[in-house]
């Protein structure tokens, strides 16, 4: 049988309330009690429930994050960043996964408020009007991460890197690799971020070099292996003349276009030259290595983290609306000057 607070006080002879005072340190207690409260807590190895001691104090030391894809590698490096922050501040910090869909993410985020926690970090893919009007009815504060809000982009505190700048960074380096038969293989149309602002990015890089390049050299995937072989297989078959490189975004869908590339005995970078997005592990210790955007998501989740508390924090410390993380061109072997 579990070991409760009514269990503490008893053997430490005192009231619950000092008991609670103790753990919460909430207020003053003589130090011959708090000693004598603390051996016993000790002892008997007690761990007081967070919802129990959220009920006096407020807080259940409980944040949360939802993401689409908790199996996606930019999600994982960006939840050990922010929970590398949650250990600093003894919280923990519970992972839910949405699959992208609105209406899971409305539901975890009831969820997440019925459990009391204190915060919540938001990975989605369209945070649009009907979202930001259900996070702004809940008690807790919401941070942004990786995603800004095509609802108004100053409505919520967003922690992310710049999309449209990172995109047209990289095309413009395949444009002074010589390339100007460039392809695109970009997320979902429906993802503000990581979709339509990547695609913007790539059109503007284009339009200032004055490059011009068919509709059939545009497609859009999940982020995922099968829709960037997909995606490349399109461009391959719909198109006599092929392109000299393909900006792809993100490492995954890189791969899996490379993977098409070399079942059509195409070869990479000789043929067709392919630059990824996020800078992966497994872009490193695949064969070409990767030519990617360099994005450190773990220093993004730290951000992003550090900002949730000093909301929750609740003290008129000034924070900017939106802050973005640095971006750097990786060259590796799989994008050739021509």
């Amino acid at each position: 049988m579990s070991i409760t607070i009514q269990d503490i006080a008893k053997e430490a002879k005192v009231s619950i309330s000092t008991v609670s005072r103790v753990i919460n340190d909430s207020k003053t207690v003589s130090p011959e009690l708090k000693k004598r409260v603390e051996e016993v807590i000790k002892r008997n190895d007690f761990k007081p429930n967070s919802l129990a001691r959220g009920l006096i104090t407020n807080k259940t030391n409980i944040i949360g994050i939802i993401v689409p894809d908790i199996s996606n590698p930019v999600f994982g490096a960006l939840t050990k960043g922010i929970n590398s922050v949650c250990e600093q501040k003894n919280y923990t910090l519970m992972v839910c996964e949405s699959g992208g869909k609105q209406e899971k993410e409305i539901e975890l985020l009831k969820i997440l408020g019925d459990k009391k926690i204190d915060g919540v970090l938001f990975a989605g893919v369209d945070v649009n009007t009907t979202l930001i009007d259900g996070m702004k009815k809940n008690e807790f504060p919401v941070v942004l991460v990786t995603q800004e809000a095509s609802g108004g982009e100053e409505m919520l505190y967003t922690v992310v890197h710049d999309n449209i700048r990172a995109t047209y960074d990289a095309v413009s380096f395949l444009i002074e690799n010589n390339h100007k038969k460039i392809a695109f293989i970009g997320g979902p149309e429906n993802d503000y971020s990581s979709g339509q602002k990547r695609l913007t990015g790539f059109q503007l890089a284009l339009k200032e070099n004055e490059i011009v390049v068919p509709d059939s050299y545009i497609e859009h995937g999940d982020f995922s292996f099968d829709s960037g072989y997909n995606c490349m297989k399109r461009i391959y078959e719909e198109n006599l003349v092929l392109p000299t490189a393909v900006m792809v975004c993100n490492d995954v869908m890189a791969i899996g276009a490379i993977r098409f590339l070399k079942s059509a005995n195409v070869s990479v970078p000789d043929d067709i030259s392919i630059l990824g997005f996020d800078d992966s592990e497994i872009g490193k210790y695949f064969t070409p290595e990767l030519s990617t955007v360099r994005i450190s998501y773990f220093d993004e989740g730290v951000k992003a983290a550090k900002t949730l508390f000093k909301l929750m924090s609740k003290k008129n410390t000034p924070i900017p609306k939106t802050q973005f993380v640095p971006h750097k061109i990786i060259r590796r072997n799989s994008v050739r000057r021509i």
